[in-house]
This record gives structure tokens, sequence and C-alpha cells, in this order.
């Protein structure tokens, strides 16, 4: 145990109004207490102290030389902790900050991002971009989104948006093509990403599912992104296997249409991820609330 004396924390945080003003009254004010409560904690510090720190007048008090040298510590200790307390806060609860992988950050998450802004406009969201596993204290992140299959030990983990995946190609590709049939995929180019997790699905497995195995969709373009992928295909360079959540808008928009109405449903999904010490704070919890019902609205969570 330490045999560092305890310092009267309440007496100080009195005693510093009170000198700052050179009034009880008004040192009352400030911290919304009654004037006779001021002068209780001044004679306990005092008694404690043992030395006189105000000269009382009728009307007025005045600091002794004592209280003057003590006020001038005081309210350089109190600065000092009110500096510390903020450079800890300030991070936390001015940005939220926010770590998701390329593609669905740039073709899901900042799409809808001003509809968090415009409902909680005193949060600012930061968004870093990132496909590599990250550490929440390390790199302190509030919150993460990431592609897996879960469970993840050791964090607070919500389900996002479940993985269902299906053909997506431009409507002129397929006008001109006339893709009748999964079959009919070996007549063009397949878009893949080769970066994929261990047992993550794929061409293969959506092919099998279709009943067209036979198709050898290696020869295709392949790319480090499932986004350039899409690209590629709103380019009319062949037909992608997309993510349902990437591809939302443009479907919507008509600039990507399915050939096929089948779908492969998958283990993995994306995940919200968040520290326990983390996860019941007031910006947190409304972000990642808004996250599900933004995935709800779209029809994403399929599978829970």
């Amino acid at each position: 145990m330490s045999d560092r004396p305890r310092l009267p924390l309440t007496g100080l945080r009195v005693f510093e109004a009170a000198a700052r003003h050179e009034s009880f009254l008004h040192a009352a004010e400030e911290l919304s207490i009654t004037p006779g409560a001021v002068s209780r904690q001044i004679k306990t510090l005092e008694a404690e102290l043992a030395v006189r720190l105000f000269e009382r007048f009728n009307r007025a008090v005045r600091l002794t030389d004592e209280g003057q040298r003590l006020a001038v510590g005081v309210s350089q200790g109190l600065g000092l902790l009110e500096q510390a307390v903020a450079e800890i806060r300030s991070p936390r609860q001015a940005v939220l900050a926010v770590t998701a992988m390329h593609s669905f950050a740039a073709r899901w998450l900042v799409p809808r991002l001003h509809l968090f802004n415009e409902r909680y406009p005193d949060i600012q969201v930061l968004v870093a971009a990132s496909d590599t596993t990250v550490d929440l204290v390390r790199d302190r992140y509030d919150v993460a989104i990431r592609f897996g299959r879960g469970p993840y030990p050791g964090f607070v983990a919500k389900k996002l948006v479940s993985l269902f995946m299906f053909p997506v190609c431009s409507p002129r590709l397929l006008e001109e093509t006339q893709l009748r049939t999964p079959a009919d995929l070996a007549k063009v180019h397949l878009l893949s990403d080769v970066y994929l997790a261990p047992g993550e699905p794929h061409w293969p497995e959506w092919l099998a599912l279709a009943g067209a195995p036979q198709v050898d969709w290696r020869l295709g373009q392949q790319f480090s992104n499932v986004y350039l992928a899409i690209e590629a295909a709103m380019a009319g360079r062949g037909v992608a296997l997309a993510e349902a959540a990437l591809v939302q808008e443009e479907l919507s928009s008509g600039r990507l249409v399915k050939p096929f109405e089948i779908e492969l449903l998958s283990e993995y999904s994306q995940w919200i991820l968040t520290l326990p010490e983390k996860a019941d704070r007031p910006d947190v919890r409304r972000f990642r609330n808004w996250l599900v019902q933004q995935a709800d609205d779209d029809g994403l969570r399929r599978i829970e």
C-alpha cells in the first residue's frame, strides 16, 4: 500500500474556484452548491493543511500568501488533469474509427454513410479500408467489419450481412451473348477474385449448384479484388460472381443484370466486431444498430 497522503480533491477543486473568483458566492454559483458548502470545504481544507488560506471580511475574502501559493499549484494541477482527460476522451468521442474491407467499404458502406450522418450529426465516422487483419487495440479502431465464418472469441460479434452470390454482367453483354442457361457461360469470360479465404465459395461451387460443372471458369480474367471483377463486368468484359451486397446499386440502376436467379449461399458472412470494453459506448452501439438496420432494409440478413 502506498504511503502517499490522499489529496483532498473535492476541497482543492472548491478552493480553486473560490481563489479564482475571490468570492465564496461566485464559486458556489459556478459549482452549483451553496455558499455555506463552499465555506465548509475551505475550513476543512485549512484544518487539514493547518494553514489559513483566506482572510475573511464582512462581504469579501482575500487569499493569504500561503493561499496564493497554493492557488497557483492547484490551478496548474487541475489544468494538467483536464488536459489528460481530454486527450483520452477526444479520440473516442469525437471520431468513431471504423475499418472495413475495400470492396465492402466502397460498394456498400460508404454509399449509405450519409444516412448515418443525417441521423447522428454529432458522431463523426472515420472509415479506413483494409483487407488485412487489424488489431483493434493496437490500431485503435472502434469497429471492424470483417468477412469470415465466426465465432470471434474475445470480441462482441454481430452478423451483419449473409453471403449469397450470383453471376452479374452488363445488359449489353447479356443481349449479345444470349445467356439462356448456365452452360452458356462457356461462351463468355468468367471474371473472378483470386484471393479467397479457405473454403470461401467461388465459381466452381456456383457452377456445380447450377448444373454446369463442365464450364471452365479459369479461362477468364482474374483479379486481386472482387471490386475489380465487378468493374470489369460493368464494362462488358465478362460475367462476375458477385456478393449481393456489393452490386445492389448497380442492379437497381440497370448497369448490371442477373442472367440467372440461382444464388449460392455460404457459411461466410460480414461481421461487426468490437472490443467488449467499447461495445456499450453510445456511439458504437448506435453505429452497430444502424448497420444492422441498413442490412435488414436491403434484405441482406437471410441467415442468422
